[in-house]
């Protein structure tokens, strides 16, 4: 048996990104999505999600875009001349204690946002990845043991036919995976990665051979890479699938 998790990413962005990511949820495409509390079209998300109670719905943590919904104070590192979060900032600000505090109480606001407009929480991820930075894993636990959340997007472990992955890298991945695992007992799916390189490697006859797979996808942007991603996606790609392979959501893991 292989678990097929295809799970929309930024849900709650925009109106487009939202149109689109329902529309494939309605034909069968995307089986999961993870909303952005504190993004422009949040409350239609929300609202539209309750149509889909077969499809799980997670939560797209964020530190890197829009405005933070709860107390700046101790946030300044990473937000910009606006009162936004950057992207550039968070790369470059050093992860001190008092910065994990102010973010945890941030991504907290959001996590509680999210339940408080009724939506079931199956899983947490994070928008540009920022939760499996290192200095943010004691951010993650602790807004997991807060919520009793069980379930989380691991790092991507899905590569695309000749990318060059380094053995310090190889090392870290597995590292985290294991922490992500075994402190505060975690599930994820044993694949992660996106869909364009799922897609690569099934029309090649070459799919791993994981139990459980996320595939991230990207509908309603003007990204053509992320275009391509959903062009990939209304292809006849299921017809390639191995028997036993299954399209499910996070609350088959």
């Amino acid at each position: 048996m292989m678990l097929l998790i295809v799970n929309a990413d930024d849900l709650g962005a925009t109106d487009k990104i939202n149109d689109e990511v329902f529309a494939l949820m309605q034909s069968g495409l995307v089986t999961s999505a993870t909303i952005m509390a504190n993004a422009a079209a949040f409350e239609d998300a929300a609202k539209r999600s309750r149509e889909f109670p077969h499809c799980s719905f997670g939560i797209h943590l964020v530190l890197t875009s829009y405005r933070p919904i709860s107390d700046t104070r101790g946030l300044e590192p990473i937000l910009d001349e606006n009162g936004c979060f950057s992207r550039k900032l968070f790369q470059t600000a050093a992860i001190t204690r008092d910065l994990q505090k102010a973010m945890l109480r941030e991504l907290s606001a959001q996590v509680q946002r999210t339940l408080d407009a009724g939506i079931p929480l199956s899983h947490f991820d994070s928008h540009h990845h920022v939760h499996i930075i290192p200095k943010m894993f004691p951010v993650l636990k602790a807004l997991q043991k807060k919520f009793g959340m069980r379930k989380v997007r691991s790092t991507i472990n899905l590569f695309a036919a000749g990318e060059q992955v380094t053995a310090l890298r190889s090392i870290k991945k597995s590292a985290f995976r294991f922490a992500l695992r075994h402190f505060y007992a975690t599930r994820s799916p044993e694949g992660f990665g996106d869909f364009r390189v799922f897609h690569a490697a099934l029309t090649a006859g070459k799919l791993p051979q994981f139990r459980s797979l996320e595939l991230m996808v990207h509908p309603g942007t003007i990204n053509p890479v992320y275009s391509k991603e959903v062009e990939c996606l209304r292809s006849d790609w299921q017809r390639l699938l191995p028997p036993g392979a299954i399209l499910g959501s996070y609350h088959g893991l």
